[in-house]
């Protein structure tokens, strides 16, 4: 007989997701003047494989409807778009869309063993204090760095010190405005942004390499509108593994060490250097420049930013309540998240086989688009374990290629022998307690 104990533990998976990004830049003229040498430049998703799994699939822009072809430059890490629009003239508009398939893979987690000793090889750029930002000189925050990884060499050890600090110092609240590392460790509150802004000031004070990213954490509750999905979080320099990923408030209260979802789209990085703006914090963004005579036309950007998740496949396991005649039976729910349909499905239970018995895939075809199926494995138990973890691993053909996507299940079973496997003496004991009580009960009935 077994008596399963279903421990459910954050699901982790590594997979990739396809997004539609729709972007609407109108620039309106509604002044009595004309504005002329109208220049736009709009930050755009660029391929990020060098360090992270972004990689942009297609891109089509248009300016009033028709076809363009801007001047596309990197600045520093990024991507932009340069757009000569001419004359916007009075009471006249220039509408600018851009459209991109985005794909984006689960990153890490990280391997500490693969963290090598010594100092970062890498642009002292990203070490260096930036005033008003990240004050990684200001004797508070180094004195708190350097007790936070004193006694630990391992640079990946460091890193996690002071993570796990910040998220134990600052409360999550959101801000209407940035607020720098200093003014965060001091008020002890902030979003993603002082989140960041705390631990990239710290690392760079123990010596350690920090790149910030502007950019957005898909939410499928809002409504599509990428505006709302606006987010901060950082990749840190380790000798080895190099650029990684570290984001303190998605999958809170936990955070993402070393790991990067695959519904994390970035936008902007930088070094720090061009995020303040005299004392004020101010993330690089798109502007638009223009010659005029007499009134200001006062042109401004009136942009909307819309998302689809095109392909996305979520597999989630539950365990049975009971066990039978040592069979354990897992229910794996593939849902396809995505706006695409999929094929050729492919489910597999990955089980520690000292303990269980891996039973046969299940191909359950093609899914729908918003559609869901249950699959279910009937697993032999073989003996007792603890904490033991059961992944399902589902495979889909896509129009984008073939993905793979993972959910996993802690899960603890107990062996108990059957009753004629039990000691003599155990048995014994049992036969005792049994007469006892009918003993007992005897002498109740009697006394009536």
């Amino acid at each position: 007989m077994l008596a399963a104990q279903p421990l459910v533990s954050a699901e982790g998976s590594t997979r990739s997701a396809v997004y539609r990004i729709e972007e609407t830049h109108q620039l309106p003229n509604n002044s009595t003047s004309d504005a002329t040498n109208v220049e736009a430049t709009i930050f755009l998703l660029d391929d990020r494989l060098d360090y992270a799994g972004q990689e942009v699939l297609s891109e089509e822009i248009k300016v009033d409807g028709a076809p363009a072809s801007p001047d596309i430059s990197q600045t520093a890490d990024n991507r932009v778009a340069r757009f000569s629009l001419g004359t916007i003239g009075a009471g006249a508009s220039k509408t600018i869309t851009i459209t991109q398939i985005i794909r984006v893979d689960h990153l890490g987690p990280i391997n500490p063993s693969a963290v090598q000793e010594g100092v970062p090889s890498v642009d002292p750029i990203y070490t260096q204090p930036i005033p008003n930002l990240w004050e990684s000189d200001n004797p508070v925050l180094e004195n708190k760095a350097l007790e936070l990884i004193a006694g630990e060499s391992n640079l990946y050890y460091q890193a996690k010190a002071i993570f796990d600090f910040v998220e134990n110092h600052l409360f999550y609240i959101v801000q209407t405005e940035d607020h720098s590392a200093l003014q965060a460790y001091n008020s002890r509150v902030g979003d993603c942004s002082e989140f960041t802004h705390l631990f990239s000031a710290l690392c760079r004070a123990a010596g350690i390499p920090t790149r910030f990213v502007s950019g957005y954490g898909y939410d499928p509750t809002a409504g599509g509108n990428l505006t709302n999905m606006a987010h901060a979080f950082a990749f840190i320099y380790l000798p080895g593994p190099e650029w990684v990923p570290m984001d303190l408030t998605w999958n809170r209260p936990n955070g993402m060490f070393g790991e990067l979802s695959d519904d994390h789209l970035i936008e902007l990085t930088s070094d720090g250097g061009n995020l303040v703006s005299g004392s004020k914090i101010q993330i690089p963004g798109n502007r638009v420049n223009y010659n005029f005579s007499g009134t200001n036309p006062d042109i401004n950007f009136e942009s909307t930013y819309g998302i689809t998740r095109v392909i996305a496949v979520e597999p989630t396991i539950h365990a049975g309540s009971k066990i039978q005649d040592s069979t354990w039976r897992f229910t794996v729910i593939v849902s396809n998240e995505g706006s695409q349909n999929v094929s050729n499905v492919n489910v597999e239970l990955q089980v520690d086989e000292d303990y269980f018995e891996t039973p046969p895939a299940e191909n359950i075809g093609d899914l729908g688009a918003g559609l869901h199926q249950n699959v279910y494995f009937d697993v032999g138990v073989k003996q007792t374990v603890e904490n033991s973890l059961v992944t399902a691993v589902v495979t889909y053909d896509s129009s984008y290629g073939t993905f793979q996507a993972e959910g996993r299940l802690s899960t603890s079973a107990t062996l108990f022998p059957p009753v004629s496997e039990l000691p003599v003496d155990l048995l014994l004991i049992l036969l005792v307690c049994v007469v006892g009580v009918i003993a007992a009960v005897a002498v109740v009935l009697l006394r009536r």
